[in-house]
């Protein structure tokens, strides 16, 4: 019998144990993170796009819990993309896991969130140097790892420009240098994605991975033509440093939308799968990159005055 005809109780007992704990951990940094914002009078004190950009702590820290379970739910799986000359392959694995578990919840608690943000920010830097760049080196014609690499390198940024917003006490040449760091981290993925979308508009949108987007889904190759437009003309002002703060908002807002229509409906067809969990959460985490770097950006009546 198909898992998606399958009745509410026997549905429960076939999801395996490792999805499981992906979506309760995912669930619980995504509740304390809203209680967060309402219980601090963040959501009423916002206006506009700007309630959007309130969400980018939990866009980005849920799915980073989560995806700190799988390293002790798949361990073995994960252990095995540390690299050969790297020892203790499992003790990273169980390390960077208990890390990522526990910025997730710093991250959506303000508590410690300067230093959890900056230890993420540098995290997925190593991966990029350590271990993506490399594998893109030795196969400089692969598309999937030339996108794993930039996307992991917008990972960085946003957990940059988070760090960058809670150091208002730190000199402003200092907080520019990061927040500008994390800009070009987000802005270049975001214009290679531009392209590929464009080149690829049969595969998913917003991260745009090897997975043809399912024929199912309403709007099909829509999705990634829209998002292509979109990420050319957000990546030109965040090159540029113009309009900055409305550009990576908007962004922020076209992935969520896509999200919404391509993503969510997809881990619901798959949802007993952790591949189905994995796509969703890898782009709403790009998301969450995204909208951290809106909030780290000036408005437009701070930068104009600069």
């Amino acid at each position: 019998m198909s898992v998606v005809n399958l009745p509410a109780a026997e549905f429960l007992a076939v999801i395996p144990s490792q999805v499981t704990w992906c979506y309760s951990y995912f669930g619980v940094i995504y509740a304390v993170g809203l209680t967060t914002i309402f219980l601090r009078g963040d959501w009423q004190r916002a206006r506009g796009i700007e309630k959007l950009i309130l969400f980018g702590p939990i866009f980005y820290a849920a799915p980073l819990g989560a995806f700190g379970t799988e390293h002790f739910t798949i361990s073995k799986v994960i252990a095995s993309l540390v690299p050969a000359w790297i020892p203790w392959h499992m003790f990273w694995t169980y390390v960077v896991g208990a890390c990522f578990i526990a910025a997730a919840l710093s991250m959506v608690t303000r508590l410690q969130a300067r230093l959890a943000a900056a230890l993420v920010g540098m995290t997925f830097f190593l991966f990029v140097v350590l271990m993506d760049a490399a594998a893109w080196a030795k196969n400089p014609h692969s598309r999937l790892a030339m996108v794993l690499t930039l996307r992991e390198l917008a990972f960085s940024g946003g957990a940059l420009a988070l760090a960058s917003c809670l150091s208002r006490q730190w000199p402003e040449r200092r907080r520019h240098f990061l927040s500008t760091t994390a800009r070009y981290f987000i802005a270049i993925p975001v214009l290679v994605y531009s392209f590929e979308q464009l080149a690829h508009g049969d595969h998913v949108p917003a991260v745009p991975l090897e997975r043809l987007t399912p024929t199912w889904i309403y709007g099909h190759a829509i999705w990634t033509y829209f998002a292509a437009v979109v990420y050319a003309i957000a990546c030109a002002l965040l090159l540029v440093g113009k309009k900055a703060r409305s550009a990576a908002a908007w962004l922020g807002a076209t992935i969520l939308f896509v999200e919404l229509v391509v993503y969510v409906p997809l881990a619901v067809v798959e949802r007993a799968t952790l591949l189905g969990f994995n796509f969703m959460a890898d782009t709403l985490m790009f998301c969450g990159a995204v909208l951290l770097l809106a909030a780290a950006m000036p408005g437009e009546d701070a930068s104009s005055h600069r």
